[in-house]
C-alpha cells in the first residue's frame, strides 16, 4: 500500500489541509477556519470528519506522515498532540531545501513563505514573484539562483475591508462583488470597486515597484492565497490554488525519514 502524507497550512483566518500520495499526487484537499482555541481533541476529530474516505476510513487511518506549516504558534502544540504517534514536520528555515535565503535573518521567515518558494519552483523556473493574497498578503522574490531575497508584507483584502466598516460607520455592509466597471455610480458599487479594484491595482503596483528595485528584467508571476479568487489579476499572473500545499509536499520529499 503507497503511503499517504497529510499537509496542513494554517494560516491566521483558515487553514487548508490536503491528503497526498507520497509518490506523488494530491488525493482529498478541504478549507476550513482556524480555531486558535482548538484542543487536541477537537483537531483530531475535526480532521476525521472532514477526511473520512467511503469505506468508512479516517484520515487518521491512512495516513502515515504529517507535514505542516502554521503562523499560529498556539497551535503546534495542539496539532502534534492531535497526530498521535505519526512522524510530525514543522516547515521552518533550518529544514533541507532546494533554494537559498538570502537574507541578514532567515529564521524570522514564515513557515508559508517557505512554502510558497519551495510550491513556486516545482511549477516555474527563477526568477519568480510570488503573491499569497490572504490575512496578510505577502510578496515573495526569487533571484535567477533559486535564492530568496526578500519581498512585502501588506494587509490582506478582507482585513482592509474589515477595517474600514469598523472605522467607517456610514459605510454600510456590501457584498464583496467585483464591478466590471471601476466608476462606481452608488455607494455600493463605490465600494464594491476601491476595495476589489483597488486591491488588484495594489498587487500589480507593487508587483512592478518590487520587480524594478530587485532589478528583474523579467520574471514569473504567481499568485496563490484565499483572496485570490475575490479579484481578478492580469494575465501575466499565474494562478496556482495549491501552492502552500505543494510546497510543503516538497518540503516532506527534501525531509524523508
Amino acid at each position: 500500500m503507497s503511503e499517504h502524507w497529510l499537509l496542513l497550512d494554517i494560516g491566521n483566518t483558515h487553514t487548508v489541509a490536503g491528503i497526498f500520495r507520497a509518490e506523488g499526487g494530491p488525493v482529498a484537499e478541504m478549507r476550513f477556519r482556524t480555531d486558535p482555541h482548538c484542543t487536541a481533541d477537537e483537531y483530531r476529530m475535526l480532521l476525521r470528519q472532514l477526511f473520512q474516505d467511503p469505506l468508512g476510513r479516517s484520515v487518521w487511518d491512512v495516513v502515515d506522515r504529517v507535514i505542516l506549516s502554521t503562523v499560529v504558534p498556539a497551535l503546534e502544540r495542539v496539532v502534534a498532540q492531535a497526530c498521535g504517534d505519526l512522524s510530525c514536520l514543522f516547515v521552518n528555515a533550518g529544514l533541507a531545501r532546494d533554494f537559498e535565503l538570502d537574507l541578514p535573518h532567515p529564521e524570522q521567515l514564515g513557515a508559508d513563505r517557505l512554502c510558497n518558494v519551495a510550491g513556486a519552483l516545482q511549477r516555474a523556473a527563477a526568477p519568480l514573484l510570488i503573491v499569497d493574497a490572504g490575512t496578510a498578503t505577502t510578496f515573495c522574490l526569487v533571484d535567477p539562483v533559486r535564492g530568496y531575497i526578500g519581498g512585502a508584507i501588506v494587509p490582506g483584502l478582507e482585513t482592509s475591508w474589515r477595517a474600514l466598516q469598523g472605522r467607517a460607520a456610514k459605510l454600510f455592509a456590501v457584498e464583496l462583488i467585483r464591478p466590471d466597471n471601476a466608476v462606481g455610480n452608488t455607494t455600493e458599487t463605490q465600494i464594491q470597486s476601491g476595495v476589489l479594484q483597488g486591491y488588484e491595482a495594489l498587487i500589480e503596483g507593487m508587483a512592478d515597484r518590487l520587480l524594478r528595485d530587485a532589478g528583474f528584467a523579467q520574471a514569473t508571476l504567481v499568485a496563490t492565497g484565499g483572496c485570490s479568487r475575490l479579484i481578478r489579476l492580469s494575465e501575466r499572473f499565474r494562478l496556482e490554488p495549491d501552492l502552500t500545499l505543494l510546497g510543503l509536499f516538497r518540503y516532506g520529499q527534501l525531509n524523508d525519514k
